[in-house]
């Protein structure tokens, strides 16, 4: 490890030796396309980010996932992202780097070799992504929207875990003058599963064979970043950041939305008990009205020189307006007791907003020619305990042609009993010091939303029954691809085989199908059942779940790793197996 974890570059090094990449994530291209007002908003931050990479003369682009906003994006947002990509990424430009790996070890697509190195192209800027949780790899082959792009020639795909029993990352490794930079890449893989494959060493960063102090080391992840609650108040799981190797000197975090980059190399800091540094770009485009979306949007470009490096954030125009407020009712000097007078309180609210948007709204010429975008987001989150409601929509339609959301405007809202333990609990928070009206900070509150997922945990809670032979995670994971990714075969393939898995597992029992040897059907029935049940109590008194993520420490901070973490999972027959060197 060098004893700086961020050395500063010096202003005006820039030479031969120094790579300028422009760093992006959640781009999201095709979210809401259908919608008059907001359909071209993703598009529109894409090309800005792209013509940043152009202006400032980029060796290449770094995309940490979500891609697209639909894991099966429609031909138009597929065709508008690949026109994109044609415009501002094929030229005549030179490449100014080499690349030194395998990219057998790289890239998984038919050729694997970057896009810029096939003598039919013309590559100007190439761009390299990896896959995020909207765009992964789903349905039949296993392909990803990125696959399509990849076979395009349009960018490169990298990142894809293919044997999750034991991931293996291999970095890219460039090589421009003297720099060198290796660039490990981990597609989205569900929180949960990704957490038990680092807690049980099955993963492993591989290291350049030779001179690994020279190498500066980057590593583009796409998974949660903190532990978030459920809507049954159960923890879902995140990437804790002391299971990544200390090595490591950028961290490019994806799938948060919130922009954390804005102060520049000053305003990071370097991740507790680690060496290296997380850069959040967040979201190129809202995608929620949540209040983290609300933060000025940013791309940025990082230069890397030896061990030296400089980040520089680059605001990005061609985003709309999005503004917030929260208001509870039961404390205006005089509380609204009729619709309309409610309707009248909410709607100076709203011109409020409506004039803050306006002195916020950036100036970029090259956006006055497009129809609508001047028109912002506008979010009023209103505590209604004890107090009246109103339509929402009905209310929005006052602001149609004012708002780009005139639907989403409000979102009533009321205090809720916590249950005990719940995440998120306020037990023993100062109320006076947490919000109005005692108990919870409104600018923290979650949207009330449910997902099929916690749905099926309360069903099976209610009822009190127990599943023994599927795991309620497999279940959530399949239903999950059936519902988000359109995969109609998803629930059908996921039965059988665990119903495949079940029989093999009853078949190699000997004492079991010696029991069921000379028995009726009925009694074969009731022998096989109270088999399952007893293997279903005996892993119940092993403890938790071990689909469930272990909950933080009390402060707050990532635990302990487990040691030798970056070691690869130890096997009986060669139990002494090193990580391979690439």
């Amino acid at each position: 490890a060098r004893v700086s974890p961020r050395p500063a570059m010096s202003a005006g090094a820039e030479d031969d030796d120094t790579f300028n990449i422009v760093v992006a994530s959640d781009v999201h291209l095709g979210y809401m396309e259908k919608d008059p007002v907001r359909g071209e908003d993703s598009f529109l931050a894409f090309e800005e980010v792209l013509r940043v990479a152009k202006e400032k003369q980029a060796d290449f682009i770094l995309l940490a996932g979500d891609l697209f906003h639909d894991n099966k994006p429609s031909r138009k947002t597929l065709q508008r992202c690949m026109e994109l990509l044609r415009d501002y990424c094929l030229g005549p430009r030179e490449i100014a780097f080499r690349i030194t790996s395998n990219q057998h070890d790289n890239f998984h697509e038919k050729h694997h070799r970057a896009n810029y190195e096939d003598p039919n192209y013309n590559v100007a800027i190439p761009v390299f992504s990896i896959h995020g949780n909207h765009d992964d790899p789903a349905g039949d082959g296993g392909l990803a929207a990125l696959d399509v792009l990849s076979t395009a020639n349009l960018l490169n795909y990298f990142g894809r875990a293919t044997v999750l029993e034991n991931i293996e990352l291999a970095p890219i490794l460039l090589e421009k003058g003297s720099t060198r930079v290796a660039i490990y890449g981990l597609g989205h893989i569900r929180d949960e599963r990704l957490h038990r494959a680092f807690a049980a060493h099955h993963v492993a960063f591989m290291q350049p064979r030779e001179g690994t102090e020279e190498w500066f080391n980057i590593c583009c992840v796409h998974q949660n970043r903190h532990m978030r609650g459920g809507t049954t108040g159960v923890a879902k799981g995140y990437l804790k950041e002391s299971f990544l190797p200390s090595f490591l000197d950028v961290v490019i975090w994806g799938h948060e939305h919130e922009c954390l980059i804005e102060g520049g190399t000053t305003a990071l800091k370097p991740s507790p008990g680690q060496s290296f540094v997380v850069v959040q770009p967040g979201s190129t485009v809202a995608t929620s009205l949540h209040t983290q979306e609300a933060v000025p949007k940013h791309c940025c470009l990082l230069r890397v020189r030896g061990d030296s490096w400089k980040l520089t954030p680059v605001r990005l125009q061609a985003v709309r307006s999005f503004v917030h407020n929260d208001l509870v009712l039961r404390t205006l000097p005089s509380p609204p007791r009729t619709e309309e007078q409610l309707m009248a309180v909410l709607s100076q609210e709203v011109e409020e907003l409506i004039s803050r948007a306006a002195e916020q709204a950036p100036d970029n010429p090259f956006l006055e020619s497009v129809e609508n975008f001047r028109l912002p987001l506008v979010r009023l989150r209103v505590d209604y305990s004890d107090c009246i409601t109103c339509n929402p929509q009905r209310f929005g339609a006052k602001f149609v042609s004012r708002v780009a959301n005139p639907n989403e405007i409000l979102l009533f809202h009321r205090k809720t009993t916590r249950r005990a333990g719940a995440v998120g609990d306020m037990e023993g928070v100062d109320k006076e010091a947490a919000g109005v009206d005692g108990g919870y900070d409104l600018s923290t509150l979650r949207e009330e939303t449910h997902a099929i997922e916690d749905l099926i945990g309360d069903l099976l809670k209610e009822s009190g029954d127990q599943m023994r032979v599927l795991k309620l995670s497999d279940v959530n994971e399949s239903v999950h691809e059936y519902v988000h990714k359109e995969t109609a075969s998803a629930i059908r393939a996921f039965l059988d085989k665990a119903i495949e898995e079940k029989n093999a597992e009853l078949q190699a029992d000997r004492d079991l199908v010696a029991e069921m040897a000379n028995k009726e059907v009925k009694e074969r029935e009731k022998v096989v059942g109270n088999y399952i049940a007893k293997r279903g109590r005996g892993r119940a008194a092993q403890g938790a779940d071990e689909d469930a993520d272990p909950a933080p420490s009390e402060g707050g901070g990532d635990q302990e790793p487990p040691p030798d973490a970056l070691a690869p999972p130890a096997r009986k027959r060669n139990a002494s197996k090193r990580p391979r060197q690439v």
